[in-house]
């Protein structure tokens, strides 16, 4: 006969209460119900729990050495029911994924197809964030894990680097270095540029190239957008420099394009808390996008 959790709870009820009538009171089952669980339970374990007397029931130096270990079987087994009920109802609830506008990148998107086709059950909520949001929600504790443009302030981030885009010079038509195959970083310095509008320094110094200046940048616009700051270059304000895939992104717009050298390429990577990171899910979605990252230099090496 094995030991039951009924049987357990039967014996700290009794010793909690001291006698068989208010334990069988709290428990709300009979007296003789509750004194033959604790006979059954002293049958299996094969000693006396208890020592009988007219007052009551005290426990057996046998029992004391039993009622720690009792304990932490019921706590333990407590433990376990609530971590099974909280990873059932995360299976059910939507992974809530983060996006910058404009990084809808073909790689993030086998990332997304890949998770959908190997867990089916599981529902990704995609939720987009502009430049000023370069974590895109994750350090406003908004997404559980963010698809992001290094570099960015990462303190608190684990991080899974997925690709390494090129960058390019995005500069108005007719500008004097638009005919060129490929522009040095250096050339580009001395023009009015945009600023990226985000508190995130990392972030807004990668993108003003001022790891490359001996002087700040000329910034008379900031922008959140891409969209923006396309807008702004065809006009002629300014400058800038963004990831190789916006060339394709926005191809048909009055302005141009030029591969740049000199300058230490971004990294899209995945992106969670460190708090977070057993959380099933995203550790589901971290195993996906690095199958997919592993795929992707096999086929361009």
């Amino acid at each position: 006969m094995a030991l039951s959790v009924h049987q357990l709870h039967c014996f700290i009820a009794v010793v909690d209460h001291g006698t068989v009538t208010r334990a069988s009171q709290h428990l709300y089952i009979s007296q003789p119900a509750l004194s033959a669980q604790i006979r059954a339970l002293e049958a299996i374990v094969g000693v006396a729990l208890f020592e009988r007397h007219a007052k009551g029931m005290a426990l057996s130096t046998a029992g004391e050495g039993f009622l720690p270990h009792a304990r932490a079987s019921l706590t333990e087994l407590d433990a376990a029911v609530a971590a099974a009920r909280t990873l059932d109802r995360e299976d059910q609830s939507p992974v809530r994924v983060g996006i910058i506008m404009g990084t809808q990148t073909e790689l993030i998107a086998r990332v997304l197809r890949t998770f959908r086709n190997d867990f089916p059950d599981s529902h990704v909520e995609l939720m987009e964030y502009a430049f000023d949001q370069p974590s895109a929600g994750l350090m406003l504790h908004k997404t559980d894990v963010s698809f992001v443009i290094l570099p960015i302030l990462s303190d608190g981030l684990g991080l899974l680097p997925l690709g390494r885009p090129g960058i390019i010079a995005v500069l108005p038509v007719g500008h004097a270095l638009s005919s060129r195959g490929t522009v040095r970083i250096g050339e580009l310095l001395d023009e009015p540029w945009v600023a990226t509008d985000t508190l995130d320094t990392a972030c807004r110094e990668y993108w003003s190239a001022s790891a490359y200046r001996s002087k700040p940048a000329v910034a008379h616009h900031t922008v959140r957008s891409l969209d923006k700051f396309v807008q702004l270059v065809a006009s002629n304000e300014a400058i800038g420099i963004a990831p190789a895939w916006v060339a394709d992104t926005y191809r048909g717009h009055p302005v141009c394009f030029v591969p740049v050298v000199g300058i230490e390429p971004p990294t899209i990577a995945l992106a969670w808390r460190e708090a977070d990171g057993d959380r099933p899910l995203v550790r589901r979605l971290r195993a996906v996008a690095e199958q997919v990252s592993l795929a992707e230099e096999i086929v361009t090496s």
